[in-house]
């Protein structure tokens, strides 16, 4: 019990003495108007903050990503997967970049989550770089497309440039990512 709290009591208990009626409604209002007030406001502190994070999935790739004290961070990440998690309230755009080492074409997986679940992000080759505004909810991002450059003439780099089948890349239950091929892009019939 706070000073206050203890204050009004002593006032209760010297107004039932005295047998003024009014004045006791008035001060027992009074004392749940605070206890209703300092609930309120401990129910305002308990709310549990938002756990953002990023993950990503690739083979000999740089990670450039916005780390919690809001700097941009760069790190080699040579085999499967790499996450970041948020220990700590934040209200700025999270920026995650991926690009490969590879001089051939490589799969990344790429996400930004809020409370464990994927918020923004999708599978590219190559190269991805995604935003994500934690104040709007809003995402945007670059993927790279796979580009066959073989023209059938033995590995001569001016063929064609049409993209090929991509990867679902939807994340399934045990924390991998669908590996289904799906013609044009996009999700396949599971993950829509």
């Amino acid at each position: 019990m706070n000073q206050k709290q203890k204050l009004i009591c002593m006032r209760f208990k010297n107004l039932i003495e005295a047998k003024g009626l009014t004045k006791y409604l008035f001060l027992f209002a009074t004392l749940l108007t605070l206890n209703a007030c300092s609930k309120n406001q401990e129910a305002i502190i308990e709310q549990p903050m938002d756990e953002f994070s990023y993950e990503v999935e690739c083979s000999s790739c740089e990670i450039t990503y916005t780390d919690k004290s809001n700097s941009t961070k760069t790190v080699k990440h040579t085999e499967g997967k790499w996450d970041y998690v948020f220990d700590q309230k934040i209200s700025f755009e999270l920026k995650l970049s991926i690009k490969t080492l590879l001089a051939y074409k490589q799969t990344i997986n790429a996400y930004i989550l809020k409370n464990k679940e994927i918020v923004y992000g999708d599978v590219g080759y190559n190269q991805t770089h995604i935003t994500y505004d934690t104040q709007r909810d809003l995402g945007y991002g670059v993927y790279g497309a796979y580009k066959n450059t073989d023209s059938g003439n033995g590995g001569n780099n001016g063929g064609s440039t049409k993209p090929t089948s991509s990867v679902c890349g939807a994340k399934n239950k045990s924390g991998g990512y669908c590996k289904r091929v799906v013609a044009g892009g996009g999700r396949c019939w599971q993950h829509r």
